[in-house]
């Protein structure tokens, strides 16, 4: 079992919104990897933290994803490959398979 990396859920929302905030100034792309190296705990110590605090772990992937998508100093396209694969979006296509036409026959007599 990882130890708890943080004292309180406060701490580690405020790492979280510290981290981001340096990230925001140095252009950079916030991530899981990054905010480990930023707090000194390896990944496995940050996806334990779900076990302590689970609600602010969530709110901590939140705030990655919210400032990854409103970064506007990543290429659009990287951060699509980025969403996709880090945080599950997906690409949706509509299709209305009920789709009504009028279809007129005619019948000829040979």
């Amino acid at each position: 079992m990882s130890q708890r990396a943080f004292k309180t859920k406060e701490e580690f929302i405020n790492k979280i919104k510290e981290y981001t905030q340096i990230c925001k100034t140095k252009q950079e792309l916030p991530n899981v990897a990054g905010f480990c190296v930023y707090c000194d705990i390896n990944r496995d110590t940050f996806y334990a933290q779900e076990e302590y605090y689970s609600d602010t772990f969530k709110k901590a992937n939140d705030i990655l994803e919210d400032a990854t998508i409103n970064s506007k100093d990543i290429n659009d396209t990287f951060k699509i490959f980025y969403m996709k694969n880090k945080f599950g979006y997906k690409d949706k296509q509509d299709i209305d398979a009920n789709v009504t036409k009028d279809i007129k026959v005619a019948l000829i007599d040979d």
